[in-house]
């Protein structure tokens, strides 16, 4: 099971923190590149199911004759708010909640950029109707 691996890893790597941010002179330092190095080994094993997920949704999509396009842009901006609200929580680990903000708003930013074709000719489409 992943899960368990995923969960006794993500606990090990916590309690590891802990005893480090307590001890030594350079702790907390030593803390934060432990947090980094586990979130980056977190983040490429959720990648790595991810790609089942995207493979799934691709073939759904394929059955019910939906646009590539759409789906493409849809998973664009789940993508980009997963990675920004990652980017945050590791700013807000670090205690740098300022830049951690700023991660958060340009996430929001890329977003409307990636959806704006589909916003426009959603527009488009209301005002040809009327």
């Amino acid at each position: 099971m992943e899960i368990v691996r995923l969960i006794c890893f993500a606990v090990a790597t916590t309690l590891l923190i802990k005893l480090f941010t307590k001890s030594a002179a350079y702790g907390s330092e030593i803390s934060i590149f432990i947090r980094l190095v586990a979130s980056i080994i977190l983040l490429t094993f959720i990648a790595t199911q991810l790609r089942t997920v995207i493979e799934i949704i691709y073939d759904l999509a394929a059955r019910i004759r939906m646009d590539n396009i759409y789906l493409n842009i849809v998973l664009k901006v789940v993508g980009i708010a997963y990675l920004a609200e990652f980017g945050y929580q590791l700013c807000k680990d670090a205690s740098e909640d300022a830049i951690g903000s700023a991660v958060q708003f340009a996430g929001k930013v890329m977003i409307f950029v990636v959806a704006a074709p589909v916003i426009f000719a959603l527009i488009e489409m209301i005002t040809n109707l009327l």
